[in-house]
């Protein structure tokens, strides 16, 4: 479903003119490197010094955990083995669903005599395997793919959906389990099917007006694997504003001024 600045839709007989959605402009991201030597940490700054990625060092695995409990990181480049935890570990805390950087691209980062070790992470907590005598050369076309993933915050927000198309129109109020600039997962008592159009009213943290939009369902969870009832959906356009103050809640809590909220 395409949506111009001039498409208008009716809100409680209001017409609100919807602008497309288009989420965050290019920029650098926040990485974390976790326990590698000071000329591995040089050759990364080297190697994502173009994408203009900031990064941060941390010695192990207990200072990666102080560093991230600060902020969440974008994606981690983590030394196998690792001075602090062991590889499995450390992954699995990475990705406990209380950890902000559960949903951060992960690369371990190992000598080429330990790769296939390393490899064994892979689909573990681990995304990618980069060779130390690569990493210069590589780190940036490894992490590319990555950071394309849209951030994903872990915020359970109200949210307040209505089918569009259907006689009854009828409003459900749900809860999010994650919200990104492009959709969000949402518990619902009902499931929808693939391809729905939704009308939302997404309820911020400091914002006195819910954010309204459109949007539609490009999934359904699966059962046994996720343990809740809920559906993914794409954000497809904005209602005026709306799109600016969603923005501004990703960037706060990139930036650790805004916790998740459970």
């Amino acid at each position: 479903m395409a949506l111009t600045p001039a498409r208008r839709v009716r809100e409680d007989a209001v017409p609100v003119s919807l602008s497309p959605a288009t989420g965050f402009p290019a920029e650098g991201r926040e990485l974390l490197v976790v326990g590698c030597d000071g000329g591995t940490r040089d050759r990364v700054r080297a190697g994502v010094a173009a994408a203009g990625h900031r990064v941060t060092v941390a010695d192990d695995a207990p200072a990666a955990f102080r560093a991230a409990a600060g902020g969440r990181f974008d994606a981690l480049l983590v030394s196998h083995p690792l001075a602090g935890a062991p590889t499995r570990g450390f992954l699995q805390a990475v990705r406990h669903p209380e950890s902000p950087c559960r949903s951060s691209g992960l690369v371990l980062v190992a000598e080429e005599r330990l790769r296939r070790e390393a490899e064994g992470y892979l689909g573990c907590g681990a995304n990618r395997v980069l060779a130390v005598e690569q990493v210069e050369r590589g780190v940036a076309e490894v992490l590319r793919p990555l950071l394309r993933v849209p951030v994903r915050l872990p915020l359970r927000l109200p949210i307040r959906v209505q089918v569009l198309g259907n006689g009854l129109q009828r409003r459900v109020v749900c809860e999010s389990v994650n919200v990104s600039l492009h959709g969000a997962l949402l518990r619902t008592p009902h499931s929808l099917a693939v391809g729905t159009e939704l009308r939302f009213e997404l309820f911020l943290p400091e914002i006195p007006r819910p954010v309204r939009g459109e949007a539609v369902v490009v999934r359904r969870t699966v059962q046994g694997s996720e343990t809740y009832p809920g559906i993914g959906v794409q954000f497809t356009g904005f209602a005026w504003g709306g799109e600016d103050a969603l923005k501004a809640r990703v960037a706060a809590f990139r930036a650790g001024r805004l916790r998740p909220v459970g």
